[in-house]
C-alpha cells in the first residue's frame, strides 16, 4: 500500500495540502482540515467573533456530510499523517502546526468517528484538540488522558502508553518508510498456567479512607516523578543483582523513557535523583558500565541541557545548584556543550544561566574559550567577554586583544567596559588608541574619555598627533572636547605647553590655518582642567578674537573650571 502521494499537491492560499485521491479520500481531508482550522481559529480570534461561526459551520457540514455518505470516519494516526482505508488524507511536517504530529506524541494512534457522532462531542473533541494547539503540555493531562476523560459515546480511541524518545521518533510510518520497529510478546508466554499447591477463598474488603487516598494519589501526574526515579532504582538493582542479573542493556530503554519524560517537562531535581542512582549504580560488568556511560552522556547533551535551561524561572540570574552538580556528575566536555547551547539559545533568562555555567569553566579553560571569540556572533562574544571578565581579568584582557579587530559597536563598548576595570598597561593602550580610530563617533568619545579618566600617560602623544591631523577634517566640537579633556589628564605638563600653542599663536597667520579653531576649541576644553594664574586669561584671549560658537565654549569652559577648583578644594 502507497502512502505517500506520488507527487506531493500543491498547497492552496491557506498553506494545507488537498489531499486524497478518491472521493471518499476528499471528503476525508476536507472533515480534517476543517478540523484543524477550527481548533486553531480558538488561538487567533475572541470567541465573539464572527469567524469561529463560520469555521465551526464549515466543520460540522465536512463531519455531517462525510458520516452520511461514508459512514465511520477511522483516521489512523502517524507522525505527519492521518490515513484513512491505507489513503493519505492529511499530511503537514511542521510539528508546530501537524495535527498529526500532536496526536502521535501524545500517543494516539487511532481516532473513529461513528456515524451517530453528536454535535456536542464534535465541539468536545474540538475543544480537546484547541487546548494541546497552544503548544504547551498541560500540567496535569496530555492528549490521550483528556480524550479518555471525555467520556465520547461515538468516538472510539486506539492509543499507547508511555513518551515516545524524540531520537526514536521517525518521519514517517509504515510501508512508505520501512518496517515500522514494533516488539509484542507471544501470546502463550505465560502459559501454561501454574499449578498452585493450595487453593484459599478470595476475600474482599472495604478500603478505609487512608489506603484509598493512597492509590489515588498513585494514580496523579504529581507522584510520576516519584514513580520514575523508584523504577529507575529497581532497574539497576536487577542489573547488580550478584545471583541473576539483568543485562544493563535491556534496561537502558525503559531507562530512556524516564529521561524523555522528565527533560520534557524541565524536572530538574528529579533528573539529578536519576543521575545520582546511574552513576552510583554497583554494576561490575565491563558491558554494563559502557551502557551505563552512554545513557549518563545523553542526560548533559546539547539538546538535554537546552530543555533544562529552558525551565529555570524568567527571573534566574545563575545556575540552580542542582545543575551544577548534574553536570558534575556526567561525563563528556560540558564546555563545547554549554558553548553550542548558548550560542544558539535567545532567552533572556537561559542565556544567564548558561553564561553563569560558563563562567565555572574560566579558570581551566579560559584560553580555549578565547580562541573561539573571533568566530562568534556578536551577542554571544559579548556574553562571554562579560563571562571572562567575571570570572578572571587577565582571560578577560586576552579576549578584549582577540575581537580588538572586529567593528561590531556591541563588542566595542563591551571592550571599553571590559578595560574600564583593567590595570594599565601596553594591552589597555593600544586597545583604546585603535578604539580612538574607528568610524562610530561614540565609541571614540568614551575611549578617549576612559584614556583620560584613567591617565594613560603613554596616550598623550598619540592622541596629540591625532588632533593635529584630523582637526582640519572631521574633529567634531563633542569629540574635540573629550580629547582636549584626555590630554590634560594624560600628562599635564606636556599638554600645558601645547594648549599654549594653539590658545596664542605666535605666527602672524596661524589664526588662518585650516583646523586652527577646533585646534583652540581642544585647548580651551583641556586648559580648564590645568593648574596656573594665566589659564583664565588665556581662555578670555581666545573669548575676545573668537567667533560666537567658539566665545560661548570658552565662557562655559571658565564655569566649568571654577566648579572644578571648588570642588578640588
Amino acid at each position: 500500500m502507497d502512502r505517500s502521494p506520488a507527487s506531493t499537491p500543491p498547497p492552496a492560499e491557506d498553506g494545507e495540502l488537498r489531499l486524497g485521491s478518491s472521493e471518499r479520500g476528499r471528503a476525508a481531508n476536507g472533515v480534517v482540515l476543517a478540523l484543524t482550522r477550527a481548533a486553531r481559529s480558538f488561538l487567533l480570534y475572541d470567541p465573539a467573533n464572527e469567524a469561529i461561526r463560520h469555521f465551526l459551520g464549515a466543520l460540522r457540514e465536512a463531519v455531517e456530510g462525510y458520516l452520511a455518505a461514508w459512514g465511520e470516519l477511522p483516521l489512523v494516526v502517524s507522525p505527519f499523517e492521518l490515513v484513512v482505508h491505507g489513503e493519505v488524507v492529511y499530511l503537514d511536517r511542521d510539528r508546530e502546526r501537524s495535527l498529526a504530529f500532536r496526536l502521535y506524541r501524545d500517543g494516539v494512534r487511532r481516532i473513529t468517528l461513528e456515524p451517530a457522532l453528536t454535535w456536542q462531542e464534535l465541539l468536545k473533541l474540538l475543544e480537546i484538540l484547541s487546548i494541546r494547539y497552544t503548544g504547551v503540555r498541560q500540567a496535569e493531562d496530555d492528549m490521550v488522558v483528556l480524550l479518555w476523560k471525555a467520556g465520547f459515546a461515538h468516538i472510539q480511541l486506539e492509543a499507547v502508553e508511555g513518551f515516545v524518545p524524540e531520537e526514536e521518533a521517525g518521519e514517517t510510518v509504515g510501508p512508505a518508510s520501512g518496517t515500522a520497529h514494533h516488539v509484542e510478546a507471544p501470546r502463550d508466554f505465560d502459559l501454561p498456567a501454574p499449578v498452585l499447591d493450595h487453593l484459599g477463598p478470595v476475600a474482599y474488603g472495604v478500603l478505609g479512607i487512608d489506603e484509598l487516598d493512597t492509590l489515588l494519589d498513585e494514580d496523579t501526574i504529581q507522584a510520576l516523578p516519584a514513580l520514575c526515579v523508584k523504577l529507575c532504582g529497581e532497574l539497576i538493582r536487577a542489573a547488580a543483582d550478584p545471583t541473576d542479573p539483568l543485562p544493563f542493556a535491556e534496561a537502558v530503554p525503559q531507562l530512556r523513557e524516564i529521561r524523555d519524560f522528565l527533560l520534557s517537562e524541565g524536572l530538574l531535581s528529579t533528573v539529578l535523583d536519576v543521575v545520582r542512582l546511574l552513576a552510583a549504580a554497583p554494576l561490575t560488568r565491563p558491558a554494563d558500565l559502557n551502557e551505563r556511560d552512554i545513557l549518563l552522556a545523553t542526560f548533559g547533551d546539547e539538546r538535554a541541557v537546552g530543555r533544562l535551561l529552558h525551565s529555570v524561572p524568567r527571573d534566574a540570574t545563575t545556575a540552580p545548584p542542582e545543575m551544577m552538580e548534574l553536570l558534575d556528575l556526567l561525563p563528556g566536555n560540558h564546555l563545547r556543550m554549554l558553548m553550542a547551547s548558548f550560542a544558539t539559545e535567545r532567552g533572556e533568562a537561559s542565556r544567564r544561566v548558561a553564561r553563569s555555567l560558563i563562567e565555572r569553566y574560566v579558570p581551566r579553560h579560559g584560553a580555549w574559550i578565547v580562541e573561539q571569540l573571533p568566530t562568534l556572533d556578536a551577542p554571544t562574544a559579548v556574553e562571554l567577554l562579560r563571562s571572562l571578565a567575571s570570572a578572571d581579568p587577565i582571560f578577560a584582557l586576552q579576549g578584549v586583544q582577540a575581537v580588538a579587530t572586529r567593528s561590531e559597536i556591541e563588542i566595542q563598548l563591551e571592550m571599553l567596559h571590559v578595560l574600564n576595570g583593567a590595570a594599565v598597561g601596553p594591552v589597555m593602550t593600544r586597545v583604546l588608541l585603535g578604539l580612538t580610530t574607528v568610524p562610530t563617533e561614540e565609541v571614540r568619545l568614551r575611549a578617549l574619555d576612559l584614556l583620560g579618566r584613567r591617565a594613560v600617560r603613554a596616550a598623550f602623544v598619540p592622541i596629540a598627533e591625532r588632533v593635529k591631523r584630523e582637526a582640519p577634517l572631521r574633529l567634531g566640537h563633542a569629540e574635540a572636547e573629550v580629547a582636549g579633556e584626555a590630554l590634560a589628564r594624560t600628562d599635564p605638563a606636556r599638554a600645558m605647553e601645547l594648549f599654549r600653542e594653539w590658545l596664542k599663536p605666535r605666527g602672524l597667520f596661524s589664526a588662518v590655518l585650516p583646523g586652527h579653531s577646533t585646534l583652540q576649541w581642544v585647548g580651551v576644553s583641556g586648559v580648564v582642567y590645568l593648574p596656573g594664574d594665566d589659564v583664565e586669561t588665556l581662555v578670555k584671549h581666545v573669548a575676545e578674537r573668537a567667533g560666537s560658537e567658539l566665545s560661548r565654549h570658552c565662557t562655559a569652559s571658565l564655569v566649568k573650571r571654577r566648579r572644578h577648583l571648588r570642588g578640588a578644594t
